[in-house]
């Protein structure tokens, strides 16, 4: 037998031919969860446990309760003997999506949780809801259970909906009784205790559906709750119940539809599309009514998922393939609940209840309801169809959603709408109905613009919407959306969602067209005493054809003018050619009606064809307008190409108004001085004094004013003060605050440049005096920085001002000296060092000349017709010490005088003068030499071999020093005593090679010592003996006396100089120019002046003192580095040679 019930069900999985039902699987499975809009929500089913529904009644008295049959003629049946409230409340477990929450709750003579499900929660998953769905179980026993406490149940739920309700979820209330309130005689006004729990839970977001159940015996009661609520249902036999819960569910879910159409044999049949979006078929039955699922005439499995001894319930899950599926069966109370991803919604009028799609729908009453649909899902762009048959015109885009929606205009007292998604004639039909409900209390929106009295169109052409409800009404959450559509092209040509205040809404976005005609229609929603209701309006609006002029303010105030003016666009929208735009201005005194004409606008503007034209709108001359108030008129008026008055619409208008107020103007000046600063003398005959200072000015508007400025008075003659146009001015942060007085003054952001100038040369010194500064006129008042807040105001104001010349500083430094210099007409240049603090390019002057010096025949002095000496102008940069290096030049006008055998040196000084600088001079030290023809051709090149260095002359004398020494080792035992013992001289510290020695005439070798006690020569006896001076004794006397021959000035500061003195900085020494630094060079200098010729101990070596005149030495001397000895090649370890630079033809010395 085994081996042949296993060939049978191999032959059904092969053929596919079932003859078993369609719940032969009996695995339990979780529903496809919707994907779409239906949003989990919150579910409280309140059961009527009460004697009636399962025992006979009314009980006798004394008597327990009995069930049926009931024996009794007297006696009702009871409502549900079989139980079959708690299969629906099984049967909505497991037709909730798994995030759904549900409780169920039971009364009688009291209220109680049932089962697991006391608690709103999820049903979760397959096992979840099934041990949810078993956990509820009906009472075993009903002695105590006669009363009909239905407001216990109601307050038991209202505590779940106040303790766990989500207020994001759409929220239910799922009624069941089958009869009026009852209680003992001591509890009192119940039903009014109802009615408040009705409110109560509405209050609280949630719907309420009654159900009331019909006793077979004694008919339908529940007259109570039909009053007290539209939404109560009437269940005619306890089979009804599953049905009525599954349509009740559907409501609930946006994506559930009820299925009981039967085909001719009486199989329930669905016709699935792919648009659908077919989720899961529930097929609920009487155990065992279903006999097979099939789909084009194919069986399907189906999972079981209820089996409670009263009903099946077998779901078909996804993947759902379209086509026509057929349910078989034996009663015709079976039906199907199909879940589908497309279904349509009903935007408008909104849901009564915030996101709760089943609460009724509000709008006020004496209007034909206006309905706004769409689709969603995968069928959503399918056409939307009113009760399955009239189509509904699209509207287009939803400018909330986004979404493609349809409009439809109902007839008045509509009280339920169908409304389909798709055309489907047979189901699956996506189809849900809809409650509209009117009221008396609500509002109605009205349009305030376009309307007959105002069209709307603003000033830039835009068409200004308006719509609203009147002031009185106390509104809450208002929104509105409006739809314009051109009535000529019959297309929507603007939708947008408008922004509302409290009690109005407004945009101003749409720009119509000149000459055409358009209608509007808005859409508004919102709340008054916790309700949500939705209104609509229309309004037509015809447009004429115009020119647009854009830029201007509404009301135009032209204290507000932009001070380049307002920038307009100018558009023309008509079929005529327009020649120009022109404007005028027609301005009053408020107070006299006296037109002022110095108030004038100047606008005449082409008017273009096609696109736009760009232009300022400025009115000049309002500046000398006296304070007051003042009022008139812009006129705009269209002239032809040939200059004829047009008669074409301007738009906004062809007159604008416009006002004016002036008040009388304060200007406070922000410093108590006007500082020009300090600035140095310019030496130029062209310097003209121009500085300017910008005075902080703070206005008391916010349109400054002309300020005229004066000199009132003033130290220096010659002045005058000019003010320019106020400019904006940024003031630090703390300054700004500070500057904002107590006089309602603003603070200093503006700034009247002020120019001090002088019609002539200024001399150096100090400048102050007094400016005065005024407005306009007299009707504007300019206070100064010190004046008190109270003080009385004045047409001017007085503000000190300062001015300071500094004085130039100048010197040089140093001496020149010029070399040779003796021709008619030969120059010679030499570089001073100038230090100036003025203004460059300024011209150093030679004011004076003066040098004398010995000829021969006596001292010869030369003045300006010996010597020439031209202005030098100095511009550039000053180096890196801050000196001008300014080449000097001097000119010999005629030979100058001159010993004919030693040449003559010239000393003296020139006196310097900047040009511009009255009384100012300088001197400098000069000197130069008026040569002999030997000293200018001859001297230059023999000095090399006198001044030969001493080390050539040391070899030669070594190697003869070896000779004797070896000369006396080959002549052992020779009396060397005989003879003279052999010397070498050596220089000693004080020999005239050092500095401080100098030649005295009359001495017996012409030396004199002039610097130490020291001998100038020693000599060693090579043997060991005795050393013993060589030189001649020094000469007692003083040097040669002024004027004398072998005078110098350079002797009178030998003794004073230090030995490294810098000689370029600030000396004024007249020996300084003799090309040396320190007393080194001064006893150079001093042996050459003396006429004595060539120094006989001089060497070659670097670094001596003696006359070298290499060639290219501009002054035909050299001077020692600091630091250098007499033998200056081993202390300075310099080296001598050709084409060695002279180290001293700088004319400053080196430190």
């Amino acid at each position: 037998m085994f081996v042949c019930l296993l060939c049978g069900f191999l032959f059904l999985l092969i053929t596919g031919h079932a003859a078993a039902p369609a719940h032969a699987e009996t695995r339990t499975a979780l529903p496809r969860q919707s994907t779409s809009g239906a949003a989990p929500i919150d579910v409280i089913v309140i059961l009527d446990d009460s004697g009636s529904m399962a025992t006979c009644w009314p009980w006798p008295q004394g008597q327990p309760p009995s069930g049926p049959p009931c024996d009794d003629a007297t006696l009702n049946a009871p409502s549900d003997p079989n139980e079959l409230r708690y299969s629906a409340a099984r049967l909505l477990v497991h037709l909730a999506d798994s995030a759904d929450r549900i409780a169920v709750l039971r009364f009688d003579s009291t209220a109680e949780g049932v089962g697991s499900m006391s608690l709103l929660q999820e049903v979760g998953s397959a096992e979840n809801r099934s041990r949810l769905a078993a956990s509820l179980q009906s009472p075993e026993e009903y002695a105590l259970r006669g009363y009909t406490r239905m407001d216990l149940g109601l307050k038991e739920a209202l505590q779940l909906l106040e303790l766990h309700g989500d207020p994001n979820r759409s929220q239910y209330v799922l009624l069941l009784t089958d009869g009026e309130p009852t209680a003992p005689l001591q509890v009192t006004g119940q039903r009014q205790t109802i009615t408040n729990l009705l409110a109560q839970i509405e209050d609280a977001g949630a719907l309420l559906y009654p159900v009331i159940l019909c006793n077979p015996d004694a008919g339908c009661a529940g007259d109570f709750l039909k009053t007290s609520t539209p939404l109560a249902r009437e269940a005619k036999s306890s089979q009804d119940l599953l049905l009525i819960f599954s349509e009740l569910f559907a409501e609930m879910k946006s994506d559930r539809s009820v299925v009981t159409h039967r085909n001719v044999h009486g199989n329930l049949t669905i016709s699935i599309r792919k648009a659908h979006g077919a989720g899961s078929i529930a097929f609920v039955s009487p155990q065992s009514a279903i006999t097979a699922v099939e789909r084009d005439g194919a069986p399907m499995l189906t999972q079981s998922l209820l089996a409670d001894g009263n009903i099946d319930l077998n779901l078909a899950v996804a993947p759902l393939a379209a086509g026509e599926w057929v349910a078989k069966t034996t009663d015709l109370s079976s039906f199907a609940v199909v879940q589908a991803d497309s279904y349509p919604e009903l935007l408008f009028p909104p849901p009564s209840v915030l996101g709760n799609a089943a609460s009724a729908r509000y709008y006020p009453a004496g209007k034909s309801p206006l309905i706004v649909v769409a689709g969603a899902g995968p069928a959503a762009d399918e056409p939307l169809m009113l009760n399955g048959n009239l189509p509904i015109s699209l509207l287009g885009q939803d400018p909330i959603s986004g979404r493609t929606v349809a409009v439809q205009q109902l007839s008045g007292g509509v009280e339920e709408v169908a409304v389909q998604l798709g055309e489907d004639r047979e189901p699956l039909q996506l189809r849900r109905t809809f409650r509209l409900q009117t009221s008396e209390e609500l509002p109605k929106a009205q349009v305030f613009s376009p309307s007959a009295s105002n069209p709307g169109i603003l000033q830039d052409g835009s068409l200004q919407l308006q719509v609203g409800f009147g002031p009185s009404v106390q509104l809450e959450d208002l929104q509105a959306v409006v739809y314009v559509t051109d009535l000529d092209g019959g297309e929507i040509v603007y939708r947008r969602r408008i922004s509302c205040g409290e009690h109005v809404c407004s945009d101003d976005g749409f720009m119509p067209q000149d000459g055409r005609d358009y209608e509007a229609l808005f859409l508004l929603t919102a709340a008054t005493d916790g309700v949500r209701f939705g209104d609509y309006a229309r309004t037509l609006l015809e447009v004429e054809p115009a020119i647009y002029v854009k830029g201007l303010p509404a009301d135009i105030d032209l204290a507000k003018m932009p001070p380049e003016g307002w920038p307009l666009t100018i558009q023309a929208s008509t079929v005529e050619e327009i020649g120009t735009l022109e404007a005028s201005l027609v301005l009053r005194r408020s107070d006299t009606s006296e037109i002022m004409r110095e108030a004038s606008v100047s606008l005449s503007v082409e008017v273009p064809e096609n696109g736009i034209q760009t232009a300022l709108l400025h009115v000049d001359g309002l500046d000398l307008l006296r304070p007051g108030q003042y009022e008139g008129q812009l006129n705009l008026s269209a002239f032809s190409p040939a200059g004829l008055p047009m008669e074409v619409q301007v738009r906004p208008a062809p007159s604008l108004a416009v006002v004016l107020d002036i008040p009388r103007s304060q200007a406070r000046i922000q410093v108590q001085e006007a500082d020009f600063g300090a600035l140095l003398y310019d030496t130029s005959p062209n310097f003209r004094l121009d500085e300017q200072v910008l005075l902080p000015v703070a206005y008391s508007g916010d349109t400054p004013f002309r300020l005229t400025v004066e000199l009132a008075e003033s130290s220096c003659s010659g002045l005058t003060a000019t003010a320019g146009d106020v400019q904006p001015f940024e003031a630090a942060g703390d300054s700004a605050a500070d500057s904002a007085g107590s006089d309602g003054l603003q603070p200093a952001n503006w700034a009247l440049p002020v120019r001090l100038q002088s019609e002539g040369p200024m001399s150096a010194g100090g400048c102050h005096g007094l400016l005065s500064l005024a407005g306009p006129s007299q009707d504007f008042d300019v206070l100064a920085a010190h004046a008190s807040s109270g003080a009385d105001p004045s047409s001017a104001a007085t503000v000190p001002f300062r001015l300071q010349i500094r004085d130039v500083e100048w010197g040089v430094a140093g001496a020149l000296d010029f070399g040779d210099l003796g021709r008619a007409g030969e120059r010679a240049t030499e570089t001073l060092f100038l230090r100036f603090n003025g203004k460059t390019p300024f011209v150093l002057k030679i004011v004076g000349l003066t040098a004398s010096g010995e000829t021969g025949s006596g001292v010869m002095k030369l003045d300006e017709l010996f010597l020439e000496a031209p202005h030098v102008e100095v511009s550039g940069l000053p180096d890196d010490e801050g000196f001008f290096e300014v080449p000097v030049t001097l000119i010999a006008r005629k030979a100058l005088p001159k010993d004919a055998l030693r040449g003559s040196f010239y000393s003296g000084e020139l006196l310097l003068s900047i040009v511009g600088l009255a009384g100012e001079t300088r001197s400098v030290d000069i000197s130069f030499r008026s040569p002999t023809l030997y000293q200018r051709y001859v001297e230059w090149w023999l000095r090399p071999f006198y001044t030969f260095p001493l080390v050539f002359c040391s070899g030669p004398m070594l190697l003869l020093g070896l000779l004797i020494l070896v000369a006396r080792a080959r002549t052992r035992g020779y009396n060397m005593g005989d003879d003279e013992d052999p010397g070498v001289t050596l220089p000693g510290q004080d020999s005239p090679l050092t500095p401080g020695y100098a030649a005295a005439p009359g001495s017996p070798d012409n030396w004199h010592h002039a610097g130490g006690p020291e001998a100038a020569f020693v000599t060693a006896n090579v043997a060991g003996g005795s050393a013993h001076a060589s030189y001649p004794p020094p000469v007692p006397g003083s040097e040669p006396a002024a004027g004398s021959p072998g005078y110098s000035a350079a002797f009178e500061n030998i003794g004073d100089t230090p030995p490294d003195r810098f000689a370029g900085s600030g000396s004024s020494d007249s020996w300084q120019g003799a090309g040396a630094g320190t007393q080194k060079s001064a006893w150079d200098a001093a042996w050459d002046q003396g006429g004595w010729g060539p120094d006989p101990y001089a060497t070659a070596a670097s670094g001596d003192f003696g006359r070298t005149d290499p060639p290219g030495d501009n002054s035909n001397w050299s001077s020692p580095s600091s630091g250098d000895g007499a033998f200056g090649d081993e202390q300075n370890g310099s080296r001598t040679g050709a084409g060695s630079a002279d180290p001293w033809d700088s004319p400053r010395d080196s430190v």
